[in-house]
């Protein structure tokens, strides 16, 4: 936790107008709101996220399909394009809550052609937040570590191969206005971000 220090200033020095005052409270208050996740906690929390997204792919699913056996269902195209965006939600759903300063979260490709192949069972999420943080971050990589032990659990072969499923960027309103860094993508001719969760919708 952030505590800022109070100190009495002159009227003539080092005097902050009203909206440099403001916007330090806000960012101050952001800084607090960053949450810290016990591995073991994310653990869990991951196996949730695994059963609750094949639960919202198989409702997907036509209802004589929906109570066949997962060995069958992971070789239809139908529920493989559903398990995945049901995991693109359900990560963005579990960012927002534990992490309260992500404001909307967003899907892209690693690479143009990955939107034309198979999808190889890796997920790639851009978070947009007031300012990068740190705690986001490493809350991103303990859950790829819970999250891909869980999915090779399931047994698919587009799951053993990687030590690695889960990425998460971070993208700035600042960098969003003018396209630099990961907000250079929102103005690609191709492969832009699609938004799966926003806090406001």
């Amino acid at each position: 936790m952030i505590r800022g220090s109070q100190g009495q200033t002159s009227s003539n020095k080092f005097s902050l107008g009203w909206f440099e005052m403001n916007e330090l409270s806000h960012k101050r208050r952001e800084e607090t709101a960053e949450v810290t996740v016990p591995i073991e906690d994310l653990e869990q929390v991951a196996n949730e996220i695994c059963e609750q997204a094949l639960s919202d792919a198989k409702e997907q699913l036509h209802p004589l399909m929906q109570k066949s056996e997962l060995h069958q269902l992971r070789k239809r195209n139908e529920f493989i394009e559903a398990f995945k965006l049901a995991l693109e939600k359900r990560i963005a759903q579990t960012l927002a809550i534990w992490q309260p300063n992500v404001q909307a979260v967003f899907k892209f490709d690693e690479s143009p052609m990955q939107s034309r192949e198979a999808w190889d069972g890796s997920i790639h999420l851009l978070v947009k937040v007031p300012h990068l943080s740190e705690a986001i971050k490493m809350f991103g990589k303990k859950l790829d570590q819970s999250l891909t032990y869980c999915l090779q659990q399931l047994g698919w072969s587009r799951f053993q191969k990687h030590k690695s499923i889960l990425e998460i960027q971070q993208v700035t309103l600042n960098e969003l206005r003018h396209g630099t860094s990961y907000g250079a993508m929102f103005y690609a001719v191709y492969s832009v971000p699609v938004k799966v969760w926003s806090r406001r919708s």
